[in-house]
């Protein structure tokens, strides 16, 4: 197992979850203790591990999703009767492959394990979360049938430095001001900038994913394999005399599943994986980019034929941040979520219109015809109006800037003080000015955090024209014209005219960034699934899962045994769908994670086929007399053996993706 190096720093740290008060599952909360408040700490500002395990477990189930029983939790998905499984727990310090970083990696094997039949699954946390991010989603699953589960926070994490207070946090969450701790997350070197960056910006805080000088992206799939065979070295540690021979590879199940990001990682470490450790995978709504690699192919679905190039993350954040507070106002649906948000700042939205008006990125003219235009840019870059029908929560959310902007920093591996603007991370008040984290905010930061700003009562911030740092959100479009890259204002030359050369220069760092992070559609000739939902407004499939499958279709076609199943209602956060305007009009993705995950297990174990790609048609739940019902097999759909129109095909540069 010599494919990826895999040094441990410090040493691990190894917990035993036997019950009846801890489990690997819950974190000793069972399914209604996940359902319940966050759990509190004995102290606020000291709390123990256990107790900041315990509280991440439960904001890992609470930010990713639906934890009402009537949406299926405990029933269709998630824990189910008591939920707590027993067993043991490593968490260690990794240093990255090129040795300027770490990772963090979690272990669990549970009681069950059957060392006669080994199983393991790798799980790559979604989002920029934590190492507990993966725990709910296809962790869960991996427990529940007695997998051994290794996860990887693929060098993300809550990895917060606190500039002032010249401290971070440890892999378990703890606060230290060490910068030599061996289990520090994440401190940036102490250099004489980072302090005068501090003077200027005080009470700043720096966030890993953005800040660590590094482009985290490009390795995500080295990390999945490092997890892996770190996994394999403390099994057989832990089970020392339990089987004649050790371990390995090649007389085990390995499985690879992840979400979003994670779900772009598991693909990255197949594409990767050389040496076949991983015997098969499911990727869901992942963050796949293959921009550069889509020439020639053309999407059809309906009436409607998309050939423009597939675009990568930054490109169709930046281009959101940049017209979808705008386009709102052409999404005229009232039952959309949170379209009583757009309505209530429509003056705010109308001046965003303006402004790119002013700087003739719109036509001139009322403000619903800059609307219009401004929804007709964003589904000509590939946007599905199902997916669009989310704007208002999107933008109420403020979502746009900061991705773009995380992204940015990371793909141009920027210092903090090298954010164009003045950009900076910090904790705010009732009034958007900065203010210092309180001693109990920075204690549980680690377990309530997900890994990028705004979080936790943390946002993006900057200097106004009276030099006082405030809330940067979406209240100006200007930091939005300053952040879109050159190709998306071609049409605009008055924008790109005034452009300091400074932004042009981030700008050309960025994309070198996003050119390290494309993809192949190279999977190794093993069963992988993809499962995305169509509505998806964050990662949108005409950009990443439909023209990844239609590249490895083209380039490998029957030797590599891909799938794709796209979920007509589904959407990327199933966090939400407890909310008025979702839980009546979305399914669930995390059912199609289990689903997917059986299938490829009996793929694997009996020999049962996996099913031809299809858009797998759902039915929302609606609203049946005054009331939403609650969710049950006939609302999520089923995959069929053969599911004659509802195939998806690719023939001669064409996918075609039903309606």
């Amino acid at each position: 197992m010599e494919q990826v190096s895999a040094e441990i720093l410090g040493s691990p740290i190894r917990y035993e979850a036997l019950g009846p008060d801890d489990d690997l599952l819950t974190g000793g909360l069972g399914l209604e203790g996940i359902r319940g408040p966050a759990p509190a700490p004995a102290n606020p500002e000291r709390p123990t591990a256990r107790e900041l395990r315990r509280r991440a477990i439960h904001a890992a189930y609470r930010g990713l999703l639906d934890t009402t029983e009537a949406g299926g939790f405990g029933r269709l998905y998630g824990p189910v009767g008591d939920g707590r499984v027993t067993g043991i727990e490593y968490l260690l310090a990794v240093r990255t492959p090129d040795g300027r970083g770490t990772t963090t990696v979690l272990l669990q094997l549970p009681r069950d394990f059957d060392v006669r039949e080994p199983r393991l699954l790798a799980v790559a946390s979604p989002g920029s979360r934590g190492v507990y991010g993966g725990l709910p989603t296809a962790g869960e699953w991996g427990l529940r049938r007695g997998f051994a589960v290794v996860y990887t926070d693929k060098g993300t994490g809550v990895g917060v430095w606190d500039v002032d207070r010249g401290r971070g946090y440890r892999i378990d969450g703890m606060l230290t001001a060490d910068a030599a701790d061996p289990l520090l997350s994440f401190a940036p070197p102490l250099t004489p900038e980072l302090a005068e960056f501090g003077r200027q910006e005080s009470d700043s805080l720096l966030f890993k994913h953005a800040n660590s000088g590094l482009n985290p992206e490009a390795d995500w799939g080295s990390y999945l394999l490092q997890a892996i065979k770190l996994a394999f070295l403390l099994l057989n540690r832990e089970l020392a005399g339990a089987r004649a021979v050790p371990l390995t590879p090649d007389n085990t199940i390995v499985l690879a599943a992840g979400s979003s990001n994670g779900g772009a990682a598991v693909l990255r470490a197949l594409e990767r994986d050389r040496a076949g450790w991983i015997n098969g995978a499911v990727a869901v709504e992942p963050n796949a980019v293959v921009s550069g690699r889509a020439t020639g192919i053309a999407i059809d679905s309906g009436d409607r034929r998309l050939t423009a190039e597939a675009i990568g993350l930054y490109d169709y954040t930046s281009l959101h941040f940049l017209y979808q507070p705008c386009a709102v106002l052409a999404e005229a649906d009232p039952g959309a979520p949170f379209f009583g948000e757009t309505l209530a700042k429509r003056a705010t939205l109308e001046q965003w219109c303006a402004d790119l008006q002013a700087a003739g990125v719109l036509p001139e003219g009322p403000v619903d015809a800059a609307a219009r235009a401004a929804r007709a840019a964003l589904l000509a870059g590939g946007m599905l109006p199902e997916a669009l029908r989310l704007g208002h929560f999107n933008v109420a959310t403020h979502l746009w800037s900061a991705i773009t902007l995380v992204y940015a920093a990371a793909y141009a591996r920027l210092a903090p003080w090298q954010m164009p603007g003045g950009i900076s991370f910090a904790a705010t008040d009732a009034s958007g000015g900065v203010r210092r984290l309180s001693e109990t905010e920075a204690a549980s930061l680690w377990a309530e955090g997900n890994g990028i700003p705004p979080t936790a009562g943390i946002g993006i911030v900057a200097r106004g024209a009276d030099g006082e740092r405030r809330l940067a959100n979406d209240s100006s479009a200007a930091t939005a014209l300053a952040f879109a890259p050159e190709r998306i204002l071609a049409h605009a030359p008055r924008a790109l005219a005034g452009r300091p050369a400074a932004v042009a220069a981030l700008l050309a760092s960025v994309r070198r960034g996003q050119e390290e992070v494309v993809m192949t559609a190279r999977l190794g000739n093993r069963p992988v699934v993809i499962v995305h939902g169509r509505a998806d407004s964050l990662i949108p499939v005409n950009q990443s899962s439909r023209p990844y499958y239609a590249i490895n279709q083209r380039d490998r076609g029957e030797r590599d045994e891909l799938r794709y199943y796209e979920l007509e209602h589904g959407n990327h956060f199933d966090a939400v769908l407890a909310l008025p305007g979702f839980a009546d009009g979305y399914v669930p993705m995390q059912v199609w994670t289990v689903r997917a995950l059986d299938a490829l297990y009996d793929r694997l174990t009996k020999g049962t086929s996996l099913p031809p790609s299809q858009v797998i048609r759902s039915r929302p739940r609606g609203i049946e007399h005054g009331e939403i019902p609650p969710l049950d097999a006939g609302h999520i759909g089923a995959l069929s053996a053969d599911p004659g129109a509802d195939a998806i095909l690719y023939r001669n540069g064409v996918l075609t993706v039903p309606r």
